[in-house]
């Protein structure tokens, strides 16, 4: 006599003879599948850390040297900061990068220290909002995919730093020259760091 386990093999041939292991499968239905997947962090922890990356970018550009801004325009500031917490498949990272990088422009040149921690922080923010986009509020994601390709996000980062610390130190001279070729830099890095995604957002969806 033979006997046939299928795909599942003799441990679930066996549950599905024992009274009360489990319900038995009728034939035909689909088979079984255990899915293991390595430490995983919630939508809504992703999200709020997304959160405070843009409000202390936002917070960060506002407290720069020069020309303070109104209370009005820093709450609006940080709303639009939020922005890709809330609806991170909208366009809305971009307009946080335009707020900011608008700030630094009319703000009084900055310590090299200042904007290199503006720097790191918007990095964050577009890794954030890029994973963010294709979650719903009760996703998990992998720690994997938070860490995939940290070598390349590295390499961006030390190169973004190196003009940060270059841009700081030339606006030191006072020289507008300086300034608007430190921001044509950092707008050639960005298109240079970010690549255009297989599916873009206006496609993408959600995950479970």
């Amino acid at each position: 006599m033979s006997l046939r386990f299928g795909s599942e093999g003799f441990g679930a041939w066996v549950l599905d003879r024992v009274p009360g292991a489990r319900t038995p499968r009728r034939r035909g239905e689909p088979t079984e599948v255990d899915v293991r997947t390595g430490p995983t962090v919630s939508a809504v922890t992703l999200r709020l850390a997304l959160a405070l990356a843009g409000v202390a970018a936002v917070l960060v550009a506002a407290t720069m040297p020069g020309r303070v801004a109104p209370v009005e325009v820093l709450a609006l500031m940080v709303g639009v900061a939020l922005l890709p917490a809330v609806v991170p498949r909208w366009p809305v990272t971009a307009v946080l990068l335009l707020v900011v990088g608008a700030r630094v422009l009319v703000a009084d040149p900055a310590s090299p220290l200042v904007l290199a921690a503006l720097v790191l922080l918007l990095h964050a923010v577009l890794r954030l909002a890029a994973v963010a986009a294709r979650t719903t509020w009760r996703t998990r994601v992998e720690l994997a995919v938070l860490t995939d390709d940290w070598r390349a996000a590295l390499a961006a980062q030390g190169g973004a730093q190196v003009l940060a610390l270059v841009a700081g130190g030339a606006a030191a001279a006072d020289d507008d020259v300086w300034r608007v070729a430190g921001l044509v830099a950092v707008l050639g890095l960005s298109v240079l760091a970010l690549t255009r995604p297989a599916r873009p957002w206006w496609r993408a969806r959600p995950g479970p």
